[in-house]
């Protein structure tokens, strides 16, 4: 089960053992170890063959929003400038956020354009690699610009490429290619501190329904105003 990091939340599932399940509704990594919360106190003997069984449509909604958090920062460097930094993420299943630098507030053009931006390069099917290099190989091939997502411990580092997009030393759950997303949804945008842009959006099936939900407001005003959709 993968543990809560890097702003990914962690598995839920099912653990089964001699004749017996329990559910997993947290992971944490302590030290070295990772440690498997269960919903409620359960026994076993040192020594016992378990299997584990992962909630797979909580883990793909993660790996998409993850996999979009990266198209997101670069198209977001593409259409504000090269001075954007991610400052924070954190990914649901239902949204995620990404905090980048930005000295001004982003209009809705820019929102926008971020929007068409990161779509078209779902579109594109673009393949995602995951690979570990030593750290100083990946420093010189890549910049420091890999470490946006935090510092990363160790001698070698994995590595997240979104070819010709975005790369980043990542120890996060993602897809095999930028079209499984599906498409990508900004929500809005909000200013959380002085040089910090906050962008909400979805990806999947949750951004259809954000689409939607938008799109019932909309049909409810205008209900209400006698007036026209459009």
């Amino acid at each position: 089960f993968y543990p809560e990091s890097g702003g990914q939340p962690a598995d839920h599932g099912v653990l089964r053992f001699d004749g017996k399940s329990v559910d997993v509704v947290d992971v944490q990594k302590v030290g070295n170890v990772i440690v498997h919360v269960t919903k409620n106190s359960v026994s076993i003997k040192s020594g016992s063959r378990v299997k584990g069984t992962i909630d797979w449509d909580r883990r793909i909604s993660l790996m998409k929003h993850h996999t979009a958090t990266h198209v997101i920062n670069g198209a977001a460097r593409r259409v504000l400038g090269q001075h954007v930094w991610q400052a924070g993420s954190q990914k649901d299943v239902d949204k995620a956020r990404l905090d980048i630098s930005h000295f001004r507030r982003i209009s809705l053009d820019e929102m926008h354009e971020i929007e068409r931006l990161a779509n078209e390069a779902v579109i594109a099917n673009i393949p995602v690699r995951t690979m570990w290099l030593p750290r100083t190989e990946a420093e010189r091939k890549y910049g420091f610009r890999l470490y946006q997502g935090g510092a990363i411990p160790g001698k070698e580092i994995r590595i997240v490429k979104t070819e010709g997009w975005e790369v980043e030393a990542c120890g996060g759950t993602h897809l095999r290619n930028t079209g499984e997303i599906g498409f990508i949804k900004i929500l809005h945008t909000e200013r959380i501190q002085d040089g910090v842009e906050r962008l909400v959006y979805s990806a999947g099936i949750s951004a259809l329904k954000a689409v939607q939900e938008n799109e019932r407001l909309a049909y409810e005003v205008a209900e209400i105003l006698d007036a026209p959709l459009d």
